[in-house]
This record gives C-alpha cells, structure tokens and sequence, in this order.
C-alpha cells in the first residue's frame, strides 16, 4: 500500500495517517453509517508506543463487526444478543492483521450475525451506499464496502459466507475477492463448521491490496481441523504479472435469474476485455446442480446458524426466545433446530457432488465469468427482512438480487467482484471471476489484467467527490 511507503520514508506518521481516517470517517460517516463502533482512543494509543512494525505498519484499518475479536472490545454482529460480551483476546486473523502493521480503529456495519445480502439491522440501521445514499450497500459486509468506496480506508476486512464480499463490493464499485474455503483464518470457533463456506478476507480499492493482504493472512489457523494448502509464490507476486493465455467460460444461463440488461452488459465487456488481452472466451453451461445447491445452502446455513445460537443461548443461561434476535433470525433458529442430523449430513454431501461436478467442469476452463448480482444495488427496505416474511420467502426475495454467488462458498472456488463502471443511473456494475479451487494467484493475475484495461482506483462516488 502507498500509505505505507509513506510513513517508511517518514513523509508522514502513523498519527497523521490515523487522524486522518478518523476525519474521514466523521465527515462522510453521518451520511453512510459504515462505521457503527469507533476505537478511536485505543488505535491513537497503540500508535503512541511506537511499537507498530510490519510491511502495512501505520496504515488505518477496519474490521468488520462480525466473526472477529478485537481484545477489550465487542464484537456484536449487529445483535443486541452480543452488546455486552467483550473480547479478552484477538482472534487469530485479527493477530495477522496487527503483525502486518494495520491499525484498526473501529468496526463497521453488518446486518445481523451476516444473515442477508443488505446492510439493514435493528440495532445499527441501514448503512447507505455511497453512490446513492437511498440505495443498499449489499451485505454482509456492507459498512466495510461503503467505507472503502467512501476513501475511509484503503482496505477494509470482510466475510462471505454467500457473497457477502463479493456483493457489497459490487454494490460500492470497490474490489472483492473470496479466497479458496479454508485459505485464511475461520475462529474464533469457525473452523468447526463443517461446511466451512465463511471466507475472511478484505474489500479494496485495489487488486494489489488485496493480494498482499492475502499474503499477510492467509495460511494454516492453529486447531483448525484442515487447511487449504499453502501456494507456491505469492499472490501480490501473481497480480504484478499478466497471465498466459486463458479459457474462460462464460457463463450468464444458470442458474435461470432473470438479468438486468446492463448487468449482462458489464459480464459481456468483461469478456470482451480479456479476449482483447489474448484470452479466449467462450459460453458454456457448467452442468452443475443450482437447485440442488439452493436447497442444501438452506439446511446448511439455517442448521449451522441454530447451533451457534443455542450455544450462545447456553452460554448466556437465557432461552432462546430471550436472546434478543431479530424475529427473522429467530425464525431461521427455528427451522434450523428442526433438521435431523441425517438431512444435514445429506445436504453437506451434496455440496460435495456439486463441487465434484464443478472441479470436472474447470479442466476445460481456467477461470468463470459470471455475474456477480441480477440487478444493480436495490433501493433500501426492498430486500431486507420484512415483519410478514418467513425464512424461505425472505431468501427466495433477495435470491433475485444476488443469485450468484453463494454456489462458489458451497463449492469452495475462489471468486472475486471487480467492477465494470456504473450503469444510466450512476450505480456501480461489476463482473464476478472464478478460479479452480487452490489457485488464487491465477484468478488475482486476471483481476489485475482487468483493472488495468478498465481502471477504476480513482472513481470516486458523489458522497466523496470534493
């Protein structure tokens, strides 16, 4: 990062460069509500001892309020459920994040526990996209977009566990990309999800950032019961350098969405982009099972939801009902505690056959192209949950915004969203890419090759233009 280069040629300090965000924050903030916990206080006094080292040493950085601990902190996944449990340890990722020099001074939006595609919660409020402050930012990781399209912060951590990268940074016009399953740290607790679909990592303004926060991150979690194996080289490395030729699959047919004309334009000039880089580019149908996969991430995702939340019901020595959820959330506690073990085990193992299906698929293809969502960012309240919404009317609804990305968590495949422009409106497009399961360095190659034919680093959204 240029940030960081700066403060080791000493042409500004770690304090400047803090206040500096923070300003940032307090200007655009009050418009956007991105940043819903400030540490403020706690950043300025660890940049005071002098003690910051690292390759990113100095630079200002925000986490996610989900799936992370920050010591002395809460971390409240946007529940009222959490507003009092503070953390007396860093998570692991947020260990890697401190050695590589980052100073965090706050947490951003998420809606609760990362349960949808929008950044709308009861106890926080929507976070508005920069763009258009009537529009969502996406979700999950929606404040972590907004802040990054908004020049809060270069780069800010993220998590996907359905695209709750990827759609939020296409929503902002800003850079997304979701490692292969397992590549960066899961905990506190995460790595015990079978399904291991949640991938940490960051929203950017930059491929490069990216790929070197990946190198900083990535790599085996202590007690984790698997890893996915470490990559030979660099991924900063791979960004640097164009690929060799490629083939890539482009795929805009399933699953059967219904697809916003300019939407489809933004995947086909992407296409168009990398033949005219020398890479061939082809339509093709995967073959994979997408109703399959829906129906399982729904078992999945609402049983593995049940169980964290009856542990932390035990925890708390509160019921269930007690716990503070929002009603949607209590709803999909509900259903999840009604799956036997038998169902779970079975839609665990069709993910498996899918992704078995896919893996034979991409000996074709080098990489996917795809959408990353049906339509441009919605307006707010259109997907959020509604008091008369059940689970699967609530999932099926914002399914037709984002329908893409979830079978590439169940899959396991990295995939980044890159952005392609904005469309008649003045809302961000973007375009999804899809690498082979292990080779990230490849799809961050190709991300670059695309940022440089279609430059975005300086587009800057209304919220933001002086």
């Amino acid at each position: 990062m240029d940030l960081a280069e700066l403060v080791r040629r000493r042409e500004v300090s770690a304090a400047e460069l803090l206040e500096e965000a923070i300003r940032q924050v307090e200007e655009f903030n009050p418009s956007l509500n991105a940043v819903v916990q400030k540490h403020y206080d706690m950043a300025r006094s660890e940049v005071a001892k002098g003690l910051i080292s690292g390759p990113l040493a100095g630079v200002p950085f925000l986490l996610k309020d989900l799936g992370v601990r920050l010591s002395g902190t809460v971390t409240t996944g946007a529940s009222k459920s959490l507003l009092k449990m503070e953390s007396p340890i860093d998570s692991e990722l947020v260990s890697r994040y401190k050695a590589a020099g980052l100073v965090v001074f706050g947490k951003t939006n998420t809606p609760e526990f990362g349960m949808a595609l929008t950044t709308e919660s009861e106890l926080y409020g929507a976070c508005r996209n920069p763009w258009n402050l009537a529009h969502s930012t996406g979700g999950s990781s929606g404040g972590s977009a907004a802040a990054v399209a908004a020049g809060m912060v270069p780069a800010a951590h993220a998590s996907d566990g359905g695209g709750s990268i990827r759609v939020p940074a296409a929503a902002c016009g800003v850079f997304g990309f979701k490692p292969t399953r397992l590549l960066t740290p899961r905990g506190p607790g995460g790595a015990l999800s079978p399904s291991a679909m949640s991938v940490n990592h960051v929203v950017s303004r930059s491929v490069r950032d990216s790929a070197l926060l990946l190198d900083l991150t990535g790599g085996y979690e202590p007690g984790a019961p698997v890893a996915s194996p470490a990559p030979a080289g660099g991924h900063l490395e791979a960004a640097m350098r164009a690929p060799e030729k490629l083939r890539v699959a482009l795929c805009l047919t399933e699953p059967a969405v219904a697809l916003d004309s300019e939407c489809r334009r933004a995947v086909e000039d992407a296409g168009r982009l990398l033949e005219n880089a020398g890479h061939t580019v082809e339509e093709a149908v995967t073959g994979v099972d997408f109703n399959a996969l829906n129906d399982a991430q729904i078992i999945l995702m609402q049983g593995e939801f049940a169980h964290g939340m009856q542990a932390l019901a035990s925890a708390k020595q509160v019921s269930l009902a007690r716990l503070g959820l929002e009603p949607l959330s209590l709803e999909f506690v509900r259903e999840g505690l009604a799956y036997s073990a038998g169902e779970y085990l079975a839609a665990l193992q069709q993910t498996y056959r899918q992704a078995e299906k896919m893996a034979v698929f991409q000996k074709s293809f080098d990489l996917l192209l795809k959408p990353v969502t049906a339509t441009p960012a919605p307006e707010l309240g259109t997907i959020n949950a509604q008091l008369q919404d059940t689970p699967i009317g609530f999932v099926s609804r914002f399914r037709k915004y984002a329908a893409y990305t979830h079978f590439y968590n169940m899959t396991g495949q990295p995939a980044a969203s890159v952005p392609m422009g904005q469309n008649s409106q003045g809302l961000p497009l973007a375009a999804m890419l899809v690498g082979r399961t292990g080779e990230d360095r490849l799809l961050f190659s190709a991300c670059a090759q695309l940022e440089m034919a279609r430059p975005w680093f300086d587009e800057r959204p209304p919220v933001n233009r002086v």
